[in-house]
C-alpha cells in the first residue's frame, strides 16, 4: 500500500503535471490547449499526459481528430484544491530551509 501511494505521489509530484492536473480539474482539454496555456512544447505536455494516463490519473476521449483528457476521478480535483490550501497554511519557507540544510550537510 505504501509503495503504491509513493508511486502515485511521485507521478503527480512534478510541477508541469500538477499544472496539468489543476487545468483538468476545471474540465477536459486537448493537448494543444494545455500546451498553449502552459506555454510548453506539445511533445512535453504529451509526455506528461502519458505518464498521468499510465498511473490512471487521467483518461482520454477521442472526438474527431482531437483527443481530450480529463481526470479519472473527481477526488483528484479536490486533492489539488486541498494541496493548495494546505501549502498556504504550512510554511513553504520552512520546507526550503530543510532542503537547504540537507544540501549543506
Amino acid at each position: 500500500m505504501a509503495e503504491d501511494q509513493a508511486r502515485f505521489l511521485r507521478c503527480i509530484g512534478e510541477s508541469t503535471r500538477l499544472q496539468i492536473l489543476k487545468l483538468l480539474s476545471k474540465g477536459e482539454r486537448c493537448v494543444g490547449e494545455l500546451a498553449t496555456i502552459l506555454n510548453k512544447e506539445q511533445s512535453l505536455v504529451s509526455h506528461h499526459l502519458r505518464a498521468l494516463k499510465e498511473c490512471n490519473i487521467v483518461k482520454e476521449k477521442q472526438e474527431a481528430q482531437k483527443v481530450y483528457y480529463k481526470l479519472t476521478d473527481a477526488r483528484l480535483a479536490r486533492l489539488i484544491v486541498d494541496c493548495e490550501a494546505l501549502m498556504k497554511e504550512l510554511s513553504l519557507c520552512k520546507c526550503q530551509e530543510v532542503n537547504r540544510e540537507r544540501k549543506e550537510n
